[in-house]
């Protein structure tokens, strides 16, 4: 039953994006040829609570999103250019989960995450290749987040010193429809730690990203047997100053 402390929801909605052209025809054919509209119907059940004297929050649902004509942007090896195609029938069923509990007045957890489902139910590309029941492309089973929010501060000083730590992670996924080419799972860590003076107008922060130094991809090109990728940025540290007017 709803309440102050437990919101329980439900909805079904549905979601439309225009057809068009290739904005980089691979030849004079592929100017003339459009790739048809998509559509989706999303089912959502969920809740969000607020326990143990609003110190802990906690929302989760599931949902499906069963889309018609998917609209799936690939990059063609042949001509180096984006061709966008349409699956005829694709699923995705995941649950999501996000949670935070001030475990002090200073110190407060955080976490989030989420499981997919994901299949091309129907799917025969334009190149003749037969994705159905394959995995989405760029879609990874399973991610998660985990950090916390720290003062550390004390007195005069108690909302000047905070410390951010955030860790990332993804599951494997696949960069084409036709699942041939994987990116490993990885994980990032991140952290910045803070100084804002009592009624400054000037704030400092020192942060460091990719803390591991994980090495990663954030795109491919299949290229004739071999893949061509783009790199995440590797360990990466600075300061920032700012100063307000």
């Amino acid at each position: 039953n709803p309440s102050d402390v437990w919101y329980w929801y439900g909805s079904i909605s549905t979601g439309f994006k225009g057809g068009g052209y290739e904005d980089t025809p691979a030849n004079a054919r592929a100017i003339i040829i459009p790739f048809d509209p998509e559509t989706v119907m999303n089912y959502e059940i969920g809740f969000k609570a607020n326990l143990m004297d609003k110190r802990m929050r906690l929302n989760a649902s599931v949902f499906m999103m069963d889309y018609e004509d998917l609209q799936v942007q690939q990059t063609n090896e042949d001509c180096l250019c984006n061709i966008t195609d349409n699956a005829s029938d694709a699923e995705i069923k995941g649950l999501e989960v996000e949670f935070q509990y001030a475990i002090t007045d200073t110190f407060i957890l955080l976490a989030s995450g989420s499981m997919l489902d994901t299949e091309y139910k129907d799917f025969l590309e334009a190149s003749g290749v037969d994705s159905t029941g394959n995995k989405l492309q760029r879609t990874p089973d399973n991610q998660f987040s985990l950090g916390f929010d720290w003062n550390l501060g004390s007195g005069e000083y108690a909302d000047s010193w905070t410390l951010n730590v955030n860790y990332y992670w993804q599951d494997e996924l696949y960069w084409q429809p036709a699942n041939a080419n994987v990116e490993d799972s990885y994980g990032l860590l991140d952290g910045r730690l803070s100084y804002a003076p009592p009624e400054s107008a000037w704030s400092v922060s020192a942060w460091i990203k990719n803390a591991n130094d994980e090495e990663y991809r954030t795109n491919i090109i299949p290229f004739f047997g071999e893949e061509v990728g783009q790199y995440g940025a590797p360990r990466t540290y600075g300061v920032d100053l700012r100063i307000s007017f």
